[in-house]
């Protein structure tokens, strides 16, 4: 039995991830392992990002880009994530911060209709959202978590990302992620972004540019290759088909990114290959 725990850090960019801002994730991907190349998807928006995690296809195939239910039509021609665990009898959770009004009936689409088994919250701030999750997983010793933290997106947008209240956000992150490996040593920890912030407006992130579609991508326990740096480009969509590997689940043809089992140590990228 394996279990992984994907960890989205809404609006944190990479340049953020520092000694003196957040020490536990730079350690993290030095001592395992990180990608350099890392992007989200077009547009570089929550909405959009999170749909991609949630179906494994891109924008364009779900065609969810902003708040609204629009997309439900095509949910019928999709694959979601969850759904493919729950076919293999694997729990599936989700904790996040609190949601926005008019971002809840997405939320409860998504998981409502991907079989997922609950969505606690909610509840602000990073550590206590880590914390959260934690006593669920707790209980958990096997299966698939989900965590958002809204932390880093919220200052973004109230100040500017790289302000210091944004900074601020980074650390309290850091906070939740080193609580979260510390206490689960034998689990995957995905930990990545949904888009960056501040290329364009400077409380802003959905306008093409670079620093709004680089995100961190960072892979930690129990089977991941030490001191490893991807340099091919490698984008949010590769991550739902390598955590259906690493489960042990088929990944569905039509998903559009790859399996990283460069990410994975020897022994274990050949049980995942």
């Amino acid at each position: 039995m394996a279990r992984c725990v994907v960890v989205l850090v809404d609006g944190l960019r990479p340049d953020a991830i520092s000694r003196v801002h957040a020490p536990a994730l730079r350690a993290l991907g030095h001592d395992y392992t990180r990608a350099l190349h890392a992007t989200t998807v077009r547009p570089s928006v929550t909405v959009a990002a999170l749909a991609s995690l949630a179906t494994g296809v891109s924008p364009a195939t779900h065609g969810l880009v902003e708040p609204g239910l629009g997309f439900l039509g095509r949910l019928g021609t999709l694959r979601p994530f969850a759904r493919e665990l729950s076919k293999h009898r694997i729990p599936a959770i989700v904790v996040a911060g609190a949601l926005a009004p008019r971002s809840r009936p997405v939320a409860w689409a998504l998981t409502a209709c991907a079989g997922i088994n609950l969505l606690a919250g909610p509840t602000d701030g990073a550590p206590r959202i880590a914390g959260q999750a934690l006593r669920h997983l707790q209980r958990m010793p096997h299966g698939f978590a989900f965590v958002y933290l809204p932390d880093c997106d919220r200052a973004g947008h109230a100040h500017g990302w790289m302000s210091a209240p944004y900074l601020q956000a980074v650390r309290d992150v850091d906070d939740a992620v080193a609580l979260l490996h510390v206490l689960l040593p034998d689990t995957l920890l995905i930990v990545l972004s949904d888009h960056g912030g501040g290329g364009v407006m400077p409380t802003d992130h959905d306008l093409p540019h670079p620093v709004n579609d680089w995100i961190p991508l960072i892979l930690s326990g129990a089977g991941v290759r030490r001191h490893h740096t991807i340099t091919d480009p490698v984008s949010l969509l590769d991550v739902p088909p390598t955590v259906l590997e690493w489960l042990g689940v088929p990944v569905p043809g039509v998903y559009e990114g790859r399996v990283l089992t460069e990410a994975f140590a020897p022994s274990r990228h050949a049980a995942v290959a």
